[in-house]
């Protein structure tokens, strides 16, 4: 890689660069630069420091002016204190309530009044006018954490000295997923402290960048597309580092755009995504045009009430837009705001009650109770809206009362699905009842052209984020369609709009004069469309196809209606029960080899768990009804009311997988993991497009989601998303074109697959010089020659290891999408070829041919590395698994040499010394913190190792890592000496690290560690989860401090070396002691 092209130059530089002269920030690079001491540069004392006391002082006594000095120490103090029983995450949401809300000291009463304590509150930053605060990018600073390990990032963002902001930045030929895999996950285990304070985690790569939070999985990293909704920079590095970076909008997200959510039992920190952070603020942006106008008489106050659409395709976070909309004006507007959700739809009201619930903006409690701010009936709501509250949930069917209730102009409507809820009676009352109220709609679906109802009401769109672009953003999967009712040559009656629409979800309810009009129109049709051998070849293709899938993730199935639902439970359950019965057949009668049977034995397994259970309204004599067709609706309706069927389908792990529905869990109901929707009823428009929402959703693993026809829904779906991609409006910018539409003939995905395949190709042809087609068309001896020679090649070095780790993974993903279609076969064999070589490198070494490959190449390597485990010690506690400790004394370095210089297969036999080398380092780090210098050189050595790929390179490196092997057996060697186990050695290191002792003082240090471990261990780190617990942590703490103030000899250890031994041995202790008698050195 060129000096041009490299991560520090091409992107670190161009990153440095647009903060100093595009974004106005203040940068400096810190590497082998900074000194230390009040007087430096940035006035760190040591590099353990991560909040910058110089700087913040200066910024706190600017913002808080004429305070005794006592109250910025106190502030400081109390920003910087540490908890040794939270979480990282519950940290971080302590730190950031202080920064954003400010932080409260307390003070003595001043002069004059009455003797007491006061508390007052201390701005960290100015939020309204940011060019008053200290914006400074640093570049490759050293911070020193645990267990004295020390890491460098590649920028970090401090405001007013804060670190708020990491940025981790590779090459652009480099995967950026390995920023997140190889380096943030890296610095949150050696140097959390940093985390404390962090608002937004950025990883780059130049072309592709993300941001996220310290909880945050690599998959819900999101992009920042655009810099405003207009402006989409020029590539990902300029987009997100302008569109997040620049001092209004940094303040702006960091203040009004981060939550905190708690409803899993654990801290979740959510951050908006772009499309969130820009609706939000055009939305808010619009109520404040509009209160000028009307200041100024431009406009009239119903005009003034209309606060507009706000449109975000299904799958986009529009519940938690919702939020940030709320707490902005709550935070930013004066005046008691409140804020009236109005749904149609009790699962709706449900979902979006817990969304404001989860992140602690309303209290979580049921429905019903005395405190809840969800209505219960008409008189509830009445009640409600007479008194003063942030926060009001309510169903639209509750506005059951004509009279006005308030006259205040500051509450405002958010209508949830705006579409479905500003109509009729109960609509005119709601008006009626507030009638100085102003009005938002949020909805998922866009507004249709004839919709002018909605427009009247609410005004136009404020912000617009449609279904493709949702998926170009990669905020939602893409959407897959297969019509497999043409496939099975079911002969489908043509259903008209004007059927469509009657029997469409939204009209479930239907009083008895729609419903004989439903059965007057559809008398013809309704006969064929529930035929049972029609409902019966569906039921079986069904159940093949959700059997066969790859990505096995749950599946929703949209009968006609009720009766319909529990017919297709019969069948499919018939169908279900054949397919275990003929797996358990093949599998008995030794159809299959090792490895098949293996895979076919798991997914009998999981057919045979998977639970399938119907969910339908209720209604009145509904027994009745059933049994006239002689069905039995009881066994599902007593599941339906004794479970929480709900949650159990949310639940990625809950073998309840296929749901049958008829209208219900259509709208309002996130399942991320639900990738196969089979459509078996005439839908339209807004229904239709929220119902093929629910299979778009982000989940691990989830490249897409598919909808199976059997309806040939396919027209009325086209229809509606020319309407969804577009917002209504037909042909923007001449020409009358057709938006693309973003569901797509599963043809879309073949053509990813042979893309993705050809990469793999391509990369392997081009970069480690190994042609696919030696390997496929080789046959007995050569094939197992080409794998080796495959192997070896991949193994240039770690980046040509991981990259085609990445390209494999790619093809693997998008074969699974694609399973189990007829398709696959004609890319089998190519497929195949890629996935042995992926499987030799993963080391899940299966099949015996392979075995047999990667035998050859490591055996000397492994019996060698293996040879350092020597026979168990006398002491069982204190040691590994089996009672096993690292003796190098057996290493037989001769053979390895000679075994090295032979083979052909260099890069591989470099490689598996490393992995395994790199294996026994890391558990010598675990075990004692303080050997972690080995470590170090073992990473020098593998740098240079991956910045060369030629002969010289590797057996310099090889020469290097047995070097390196022979100076640690010294320190295996001096352990032995001492006649301390590995664990007593650790506490013994940390204790006498840094000090010149004499015998007798080293002596006294040895049974220190010993009797300090042993009384530990007798009790206290029994405990189970002792670290997770207060009591336990602090009596654990305690200790330590107690016995090394003690017995430490003096003068050696003063008071600060006492303080600093305490903290480290606690330290070593909480990461290597679980509790419950289990540490990293085995059971005591």
């Amino acid at each position: 890689m060129t000096w041009e092209y490299s991560e520090d130059n091409l992107i670190e530089q161009t990153a440095i660069d647009l903060f100093f002269n595009r974004l106005g920030w203040d940068t400096l690079l810190a590497y082998n630069k900074e000194g230390f001491g009040e007087g430096s540069t940035l006035g760190r004392l040591n590099k353990k420091e991560v909040v910058l006391k110089k700087i913040f002082f200066e910024k706190l006594k600017q913002f808080n002016p004429n305070l005794p000095e006592q109250a910025y120490n106190q502030a400081y103090e109390k920003l910087i204190e540490e908890s040794i029983t939270k979480s990282l995450a519950e940290i971080n949401y302590e730190k950031h309530q202080l920064l954003r809300n400010g932080i409260p000291v307390q003070l003595p009463s001043p002069p004059g009044e009455v003797p007491g304590v006061r508390i007052v509150t201390l701005r960290v930053f100015d939020f309204d006018n940011a060019d008053n605060n200290n914006f400074l990018a640093v570049r490759q600073l050293w911070i020193q954490g645990k267990s004295n390990r020390e890491r460098r990032p590649d920028i970090i963002g401090f405001v007013n000295g804060i670190p708020l902001l990491f940025i981790e930045l590779k090459a652009a030929h480099r995967k950026l997923e390995n920023a997140y895999n190889d380096n943030f996950t890296d610095y949150k285990d050696v140097i959390p402290k940093l985390f404390y304070y962090n608002a937004f985690v950025l990883l780059s790569n130049g072309i592709e960048s993300r941001i996220g939070s310290v909880t945050g999985k690599y998959q819900h990293f999101h992009e920042w597309k655009r810099i405003t909704e207009e402006d989409e920079g020029i590539v990902a590095l300029d987009r997100i580092i302008v569109g997040v970076c620049e001092k209004k909008r940094f303040l702006d997200l960091f203040e009004n755009f981060i939550l905190f959510d708690n409803s899993l039992g654990k801290v979740v920190k959510l951050i908006a995504r772009n499309h969130q952070f820009i609706g939000v603020n055009k939305a808010i942006e619009n109520i404040q045009h509009k209160e000028q106008l009307y200041k100024l008489g431009k406009i009239s106050l119903e005009e003034k009430q209309k606060l507009g659409v706000f449109w975000h395709t299904q799958g986009s976070g529009k519940s938690y837009s919702m939020v940030f909309f709320c707490q902005k004006i709550h935070h930013k507007f004066t005046g008691s705001y409140t804020f009236l959700i109005v749904t149609d739809r009790n699962e709706l009201d449900t979902q979006i009650y817990g969304t404001f619930s989860g992140v602690g903006a309303v209290p979580q409690v049921k429905a019903g109770a005395k405190d809840s701010l969800k209505a219960n009936s008409g008189k509830h709501l009445r009640e409600l809206l007479s008194s003063e509250h942030r926060y009001l949930f309510t169903l639209i069917h509750k506005f059951n009362f004509e009279e006005e209730i308030t006259k205040r102009d500051n509450i405002i409507v958010i209508s949830d699905e705006a579409h479905r809820t500003q109509g009729g009676n109960l609509a005119m009352n709601l008006r009626n009842a507030l009638p100085n109220a102003s009005f938002i709609g949020f909805t998922g679906t866009p507004l249709f052209k004839d919709d002018e109802i909605t427009k009247r009401i609410f005004g136009d769109y404020v912000s617009r984020y449609d279904f493709k672009r949702s998926v170009d953003d990669g905020a939602t999967v893409p959407l897959y369609y297969e019509n497999r009712g043409e496939y099975l040559g079911l002969k489908n009656p043509v259903i008209n709009e004007q059927i469509r629409a009657v029997i469409d979800a939204e009209s479930e309810d239907l009083d008895s004069d729609q419903r004989s009009r439903v059965e007057q129109l559809f008398a013809r049709e309704y006969p064929i469309l529930t035929a049972k051998k029609r409902l019966d070849a569906i039921a079986k293709d069904a159940v093949w196809h959700f059997c066969n899938r790859g990505y096995k993730g749950k599946g929703m199935f949209i009968a006609l209606d009720k009766l319909t639902a529990v017919r297709m439970y019969d069948l499919i359950t018939h169908h279900w029960k054949l397919t275990v019965e003929q797996l358990e057949k093949e599998v008995s009668k030794g159809k299959y080899g090792d490895q098949e049977l293996l895979e076919k034995s798991r997914e009998l397994q999981w057919i045979k768990e998977t639970e399938i259970c119907v969910v339908v309204s209720s209604e009145q004599n509904e027994i009745q009804k059933f049994q006239k067709w002689n069905l039995d609706i009881e066994p599902h309706r007593e599941k339906m009311n004794t479970q929480d069927l709900e949650t159990r389908f949310k639940d990625e792990d809950d073998p309840f997988r296929f749901v049958i529905v008829c209208a219900m869990w259509i709208t309002g109901f996130d399942v991320p993991t639900l990738s196969t929707l089979y459509l078996d009823k005439p839908l339209k428009s807004h229904t239709l497009m929220q119902a093929i929402a629910r299979a778009n959703r982000i989940s691990e693993g989830k490249n897409n989601g598919l909808i199976v026809d059997y309806i040939e829904t396919y027209t009325a779906l086209l229809d509606a998303l020319a309407i969804y991609g577009s917002g209504g409006e037909d042909g923007e910018g001449g020409g009358g074109e057709k938006p693309e539409p973003p569901v797509k003939p599963k043809e879309e995905l073949i053509k990813q697959l042979e893309e993705a395949i050809e990469a793999t190709e391509t990369f392997l042809q081009d970069e480690v010089n190994f042609d696919l087609e030696e390997l496929i068309k080789a046959d007995g001896l050569h094939k197992l020659a080409a794998m080796e020679k495959a192997v070896n090649a991949v193994y240039t070095n770690d980046e040509t290891k991981r990259k085609f780790q990445v390209l494999a993974r790619e093809v693997f993903k998008k074969y699974k999408a694609l399973q189990p279609d007829k398709v696959l076969n004609q890319y089998a064999t190519r497929k195949n070829a890629i996935d042995v070589i992926y499987t030799a490198i993963e080391d899940n070494i299966e099949s015996a041919d392979v075995a047999d490959i990667m035998r050859k190449i490591q055996n000397v390597v492994d019996e060698s590395i293996e040879n350092m485990v020597a026979e168990p010690l006398p002491s069982p506690a204190g040691r590994g698994a089996g009672g096993e400790g690292i003796d190098l004394s057996g290493l037989d370095f001769d053979l390895l040499e000679q075994y090295f210089l032979k083979t052909k297969n260099k890069n591989a036999a470099v490689q598996s010394l490393k992995d395994k080398v790199e294996k026994q380092l890391k558990r010598m780090v675990e075990r004692n913190p303080l050997t972690v210098d080995y470590y170090k050189r073992y990473q020098e050595i593998i740098e240079e190792y991956n910045r060369g790929k030629d002969e010289v390179i590797i057996k310099e490196t090889f020469r290097k890592l047995i070097e390196l092997v022979n100076s640690y057996s010294e320190e295996e060697a001096d352990t032995k000496r001492e006649g301390l186990t590995d664990e007593q050695k650790a506490i013994f290191d940390i204790l006498r690290h840094g000090k010149k002792l004499e015998e007798k003082e080293k002596n006294e240090i040895k049974k220190i560690s010993i009797e300090l471990l042993e009384e530990l261990k007798q009790e206290k780190l029994k405990v189970e989860q002792w670290a997770d617990k207060s009591v336990t942590a602090a009596a654990v703490f305690n200790t330590v401090s107690k016995t090394l103030f003690e017995t430490l000899p003096y003068p050696t250890y003063q008071i600060d070396d006492i303080d600093l031994k305490t903290n480290l041995v606690y330290e070593h202790l909480k990461h290597q002691y679980f509790g419950g008698g289990m540490s990293i050195y085995g059971q005591y």
